[in-house]
């Protein structure tokens, strides 16, 4: 057999390209195997034709759908589904009312959230101040519980000078920092504890001064100011003392009482000159302009401050108990204790219903509560035990006296032989005693009756002066009715010059002041006038009673 004829050889390849294409075909049915066997495992379908190997490369085993086998419905799955839908539309509507209670609770909470942040912004300082107020609505801010209308800030203030700054050199007149001095008008705005020991006195001082020329009308009012000044203007000590008493009278209680403390006060700094180096001058000077008086007038005010106010005095302010302080245990202490803290208690309600109140302030409220429960239970025991006390101390005196009217039986014989013998010289001593008061009453009523004889001359001489100023009052009239018709006859306006330069208002205010002027000048004559008169009339009284 020849090997090497062609036939032979397309039949048979040559050994070196034989070779290499075995290897592929054995290399690609070896993988087509393989994943024969993998497809039946996993349970594929069977492809028709051979797929190449880029295809087979390319597929992934999860891209790959399972054969799922086919199932008639049944009754039972529509249940399941019927039951699923109830279910998932409990679900929505149990997600819904949670959600609804979310936002009712986000809703009270926003609420909330206002009001604290109401309470935060709305600050007592800018919405109910002391510093500005008029002076019956500070005192109704600030009010002083021991019973003293007198705003709280003065009040602090006064007995802190009292007490400390009364020897302090150029008291009222040295200013201190300003810093401060805001700081602490605006603690007190807020209604917080102060104590001004850690404060020196200028600063304290300053402070006083602040709050007098922070109040929109001055102490003495403004409409009482002008007949004030007059009054003060008056030179006859008596007569100017008389007019000053009948015009504080006339003043509002809170203004009077708020004069009273610090014209003693200021009265307390001038007596201690020597000390602190403040004389009437210096203090005039410095304080007239704040509280909107003339120097006349405030050292007529001061010279007569202790005529003017005799039943004042200075007391110093006690403020009620802190919440962690001891409660007092007599009787009358815890009935004043109550006064205060009921006081404080009304106060805090009042800044309830203005709308305006502060956390610490709301805090101090329920505190306040708890004292005033702690302090009726411990009087009505306090009570309670002097019921007690007085009881068995009544049961002890009436077998004490039961063991003394025994005693008393006994000495009563004597004493009655001792009184037969004094009894006959007391009658002499009794007759005497009544021609001495005999003697007295008709000396009474000689005084008497020459006093009534004064009076009624007195009284003739009165309504002569009367008489005579009605004549001229009615005469003065007359003239004036006479002046008025010539003027309205004529409109002779002759008299008023006019030039044409400057306002009419310059002009007529001009006119308006001197007028005042002059008006305050007659006034004080008329006063001179009737003065001199009344002088005269009892001095004519004397001379008629000396001649009878």
């Amino acid at each position: 057999m020849d090997f090497e004829s062609p036939d032979n050889m397309k039949d048979y390849p040559d050994s070196d390209g034989g070779d290499k294409m075995t290897k592929k075909e054995l290399l690609m049915g070896k993988r087509k195997d393989k994943k024969d066997k993998k497809d039946k495992e996993r349970g594929y379908a069977a492809l028709e034709g051979e797929s190449s190997a880029d295809e087979s490369s390319s597929r992934s085993p999860s891209k790959s759908k399972k054969t799922k086998p086919f199932k008639f419905s049944t009754k039972s799955k529509d249940k399941r589904e019927k039951s699923s839908d109830k279910e998932i539309v409990e679900k929505k509507k149990d997600k819904e009312k949670k959600t609804d209670k979310k936002v009712d609770k986000d809703k009270k909470s926003e609420k909330k959230e206002r009001k604290v942040k109401h309470l935060e912004e709305g600050d007592l300082s800018e919405k109910l101040p002391i510093f500005g107020a008029k002076l019956d609505v500070a005192i109704e801010r600030s009010r002083c519980h021991d019973g003293v209308d007198i705003p709280l800030p003065v009040r602090v203030c006064i007995d802190h000078v009292q007490a400390n700054g009364l020897y302090f050199e150029g008291v009222y007149k040295v200013t201190g920092t300003k810093s401060k001095v805001l700081q602490l008008r605006k603690m007190f705005n807020c209604r917080e504890e102060i104590d001004c020991t850690e404060y020196d006195i200028p600063t304290v001082t300053s402070l006083l001064k602040l709050y007098l020329r922070d109040l929109p009308e001055p102490v003495l009012t403004s409409d009482l100011l002008i007949r004030f000044e007059e009054a003060g203007a008056i030179l006859n000590v008596t007569t100017r003392e008389k007019h000053l008493k009948i015009l504080i009278e006339s003043l509002p209680t809170s203004n009077k009482l708020l004069l009273s403390y610090l014209l003693l006060h200021f009265d307390n700094v001038i007596s201690n000159e020597k000390a602190n180096k403040v004389n009437l001058q210096t203090l005039i000077t410095s304080l007239s302009p704040i509280l909107h008086l003339s120097n006349r007038l405030f050292t007529a005010l001061l010279y007569h401050c202790q005529s003017l106010f005799p039943n004042t005095q200075i007391t110093r302010y006690i403020p009620p108990l802190k919440p962690n302080a001891q409660l007092p245990i007599d009787p009358d202490l815890i009935e004043e204790e109550l006064k205060k803290q009921e006081s404080l208690l009304a106060q805090i309600h009042a800044e309830i219903q203005e709308g305006f109140i502060a956390r610490h302030r709301e805090e101090l409220m329920w505190e306040v509560q708890r004292i005033i429960t702690q302090l009726k239970r411990t009087y009505k025991n306090v009570m309670q035990k002097d019921k007690e006390h007085e009881k068995s101390k009544g049961f002890n005196e009436i077998v004490k006296n039961g063991e003394i009217t025994q005693e008393n039986e006994q000495s009563e014989g004597e004493r009655n032989v001792e009184e037969q013998d004094l009894s006959s010289d007391n009658q002499d001593n009794v007759d005497s005693a009544v021609v001495d008061v005999v003697q007295e009453k008709a000396k009474e009523e000689s005084g008497v009756e020459n006093q009534i004889e004064l009076l009624q001359i007195k009284n003739k001489l009165l309504l002569e002066l009367k008489n005579k100023l009605q004549r001229c009052i009615d005469e003065e009239k007359g003239e004036i009715g006479l002046l008025k018709q010539k003027l309205t006859e004529n409109n002779d306006y002759s008299m008023i010059s006019y030039n044409g330069s400057g306002n009419l208002e310059e002009l007529m205010d001009l006119l308006s002041k001197e007028n005042q002027i002059l008006q305050i000048k007659k006034i004080n004559l008329v006063r001179r006038i009737m003065e001199q008169q009344e002088i005269c009339v009892d001095l004519k009284a004397k001379l008629c009673i000396s001649n009878v």
